[in-house]
């Protein structure tokens, strides 16, 4: 009985885009970290993205400000993994846990529990990010 009351509750989501294209684009976006795939990764994003990673921290505007982010991130020859947690996706949006360990070649490696928002627009490609973690995220 609960879940067809929340059946119909999310029946009533609109959506210019489809779940499985949403799961598509944050898969697509994971697995751009494995494979160390920076362009396929910028390619998921709208030109006028806006990503605050981690929330509270200045939001960087625009796709060249994102791609100046991970090229100053990458400073440092890395491997990067990810593992998918938990998706969760309503309407264009997602709410995604997954860890990324980062091994930093030759110095040292962590794992971090991300959190993250998505959000796409009618193009399928990603408007917002918001990246939750703090220092207890990290191991």
């Amino acid at each position: 009985m609960i879940k067809t009351m929340m059946r119909q509750l999310l029946d009533t989501i609109s959506s210019n885009v489809s779940p499985e294209q949403v799961t598509q684009v944050v898969n697509a976006y994971l697995d751009s970290w494995t494979q160390g795939q920076a362009e396929a990764r910028a390619a998921l994003f709208a030109e006028d993205v806006i990503v605050e990673d981690p929330v509270g921290a200045p939001a960087l505007i625009g796709k060249p400000a994102l791609i100046a982010f991970w090229q100053k991130a990458a400073a440092y020859p890395t491997n990067t993994t990810t593992q998918l947690k938990h998706l969760v996706v309503c309407g264009n949006e997602a709410l995604v846990e997954f860890s990324m360990t980062i091994k930093v070649m030759g110095i040292t490696q962590g794992t971090i529990l991300i959190r993250e928002n998505f959000k796409l627009d009618e193009a399928g490609k990603i408007i917002s990010l918001r990246a939750f973690w703090d220092l207890d995220s990290v191991s």
